[in-house]
């Protein structure tokens, strides 16, 4: 797991890994490359887990066949070593970026990357300068490309932070701004910079010397054969990621996801550190729509006969938002980030791989909106109308913002179903909120994954599942699994997205994976085969318990006045509305906490990278809750 740099045809004018040491702290490497009209100067951050010595180290490579940085694992290295090795290649070290720089290299690289499992992006130069990028099938690995006025591609990064060092950050972008505050993270491709985007997950491009213009198309993944069953391939998958030269732990939460891969691994006798958040902080109020993890994790744990190593989650959320802004980089708003951070930097005294049960929600559907939508999609416009209006009676203050999203998808049509299970205004709403930015922009990614779907006849549960699997996925999870795990200079595995697994998912029907009122069903009844004990099966999906909703409702009001400072609402949000939603939340009158947050967060985003003075990120850092009478 690492950080890198490539920048084409210009000087960096200083070293861009530095803004990314925490990616690879443990060795660096800085390569030039040119020919008679092309200039390509490597940069790299190593983290190293497998083949820990010197020989893997990056840029890897030489002029006269090419130089690869890269970042990220694969995991059935040795198999794919197998195959190189029938062909006659010989290798020097034991690690898989070797692998991948010999796969490449081969004639029919593009048909070999096929069959790879793992997570990855890389940067590879030629000897004629041309370059090859990529990213793995749902953008595990980040990749950002920053281009010039002409479309010419001048740099590609791990981060952005680097582009910003070496004075490739151009613009602000202000509808993946708006984006940020609409559903807390940002849809890729748009990265809060005009000049700036995220890589295609799933792809392969050339870019020719000198001009490096135009990208063309390589690769784009195939679907792999699906194992037999969900639990072979997670047994499979699992076997396979907790392989590593350094330490590898478990992030457990007594969940359904988390606790089968403790399964999996004390079936293979695993004996690494086991950590579970806890948190400290009593939840204010009866509005937080879920419930703690520790009783849960402790009772899987002891089920297991694994010994938890505690992370105590004492934090006001509020206070740490500035922190999140500038680690997340992308406008972002999911407090979920913040735990991750914390976990991540108590997990590295112990681990420096762990294993998360991330991703199972988007593969096999396990989000109550897809519960909604696979309601819906049956009963006719007419009648879901009735039914968003029969839902108006008065529900618990917990289910409150589950409602109001139910009432939203009830008045629109199967076409918005992709944004609206996302979204955190009405389309009535945002029009108020940011005049200039337009609904149609700020919905533009999920209609362009979604319509083709709908106009070639498919259900609207499946196009608004490839938009979770195309965009919330890699713009919302594993973006803040990366970013936070990263930060503490620790890797982030998620077997339940590797290859197996995600061919597995993917060979079934939408429709097939849940049932009303069991999200996740098939998932659900497969985990309770392969040994999850029922009173982890039976326990609904609940989330990070940050209580945000609280704690805006008691220090929201002194806390406003600092934030709507922000000269977001000067340019891009009507500052009075913004205070209507801020006084609802505040008041009890609805439900808003968590578009509250978003902006709180955009405000800081928007100061940090926009311009501003840090008095709003001050203001953050600085308060002190006082306890409620």
């Amino acid at each position: 797991m690492c950080g890198f740099v490539v920048v084409l045809n210009r000087a960096a004018g200083c070293d861009p890994c530095e803004a990314i040491e925490h990616r690879g702290p443990d060795s660096c490497g800085h390569l030039d490359l040119s020919g008679a009209n092309w200039h390509a100067s490597l940069h790299f951050r190593r983290l190293a887990i497998v083949d820990v010595g010197p020989r893997s180290d990056q840029p890897f490579g030489t002029a006269d066949r090419g130089v690869l940085v890269y970042n990220g694992e694969l995991y059935n290295a040795p198999e794919l070593r197998e195959i190189l090795r029938s062909r006659g290649v010989r290798f020097t070290t034991d690690g898989d970026t070797e692998i991948l720089h010999e796969l490449l290299l081969q004639p029919d690289a593009f048909a070999l990357l096929d069959h790879v499992d793992g997570m990855f992006a890389f940067t590879q130069v030629l000897p004629n300068g041309h370059v090859r990028y990529g990213r793995d099938r749902l953008g595990i690995k980040p990749l950002y490309i920053a281009s010039d006025t002409s479309s010419r591609i001048v740099a590609l990064s791990s981060e952005i932070a680097p582009l910003r060092s070496i004075g490739l950050l151009d613009e602000v972008d202000p509808v993946a701004v708006a984006q940020g505050a609409m559903f807390l993270w940002t849809p890729p491709p748009r990265t809060g910079w005009r000049g700036v985007q995220a890589a295609p997950a799933g792809t392969v491009h050339s870019l020719r010397s000198p001009a490096y213009g135009q990208p063309r198309p390589l690769w784009i993944a195939g679907l792999p054969e699906p194992a037999a069953d969900i639990a072979s391939a997670v047994r499979e998958s699992v076997e396979r990621q907790v392989r590593a030269d350094v330490p590898v732990g478990l992030l457990l939460s007594g969940g359904l996801d988390s606790t089968w891969l403790g399964v999996e691994l004390s079936r293979i006798g695993f004996s690494g550190p086991v950590l579970t958040a806890r948190d400290c902080a009593p939840h204010r109020g009866s509005a937080e729509p879920f419930e703690h993890d520790a009783p849960y994790a402790e009772r899987a744990a002891r089920h297991l006969g694994m010994t938890l190593h505690w992370v105590d989650l004492d934090v006001d959320v509020l206070q740490q938002i500035p922190e999140l802004v500038q680690a997340m980089e992308l406008p972002f708003g999911d407090p979920a980030a913040i735990a991750l951070m914390r976990l991540a930097c108590a997990a590295k005294r112990e681990a420096t791989v762990l294993l998360s049960g991330l991703g199972v929600e988007e593969l096999f559907l396990g989000y109550e909106r897809y519960q909604a939508v696979r309601l819906l999609q049956r009963i006719p416009e007419s009648g879901r109308r009735r039914l968003g209006r029969a839902s108006l009676r008065p529900v618990s203050p917990r289910f409150r913002e589950r409602a109001d999203k139910f009432r939203r998808m009830c008045a629109l049509s199967p076409r918005d179903w992709t944004w609206a299970g996302q979204a955190y205004f009405t389309a009535a709403e945002w029009r108020d909120l940011a005049p200039k930015v337009e609904l149609d922009d700020v919905t533009a990614a999920h209609h362009a994954v979604g319509d083709p779907l709908l106009a070639a006849g498919a259900s609207p549960l499946r196009a608004v599942a490839e938009c979770d699997r195309k965009l919330f996925l890699p713009g919302l999870n594993l973006l803040y699994g990366d970013r936070a795990s990263m930060r503490a200079s620790v890797e982030l595995r998620v077997p339940f997205l590797g290859e197996p697994v995600v061919a597995t998912a993917l060979a079934t029907r939408p429709e097939d994976q849940l049932r009303l009122g069991n999200g996740k069903a098939r998932f659900r009844s497969a985990a309770r085969a392969a040994g999850v004990p029922d009173f982890v099966a039976r326990r609904s999906k609940t989330g990070f318990g940050a209580p945000v909703r609280s704690l805006l409702r008691e220090h929201g009001a002194r806390l406003w006045p600092h934030v709507r400072r922000s000269g977001l609402f000067d340019e891009l949000f009507d500052r009075s509305v913004a205070d209507r939603f801020v006084s609802e939340h505040v008041q009890g009158e609805r439900e808003r906490g968590l578009a509250v947050f978003g902006l709180f967060c955009a405000a800081v985003w928007w100061e940090q990278n926009a311009g501003g003075d840090g008095q709003v990120a001050a203001a953050l850092r600085d308060y002190r809750p006082v306890a409620s009478s």
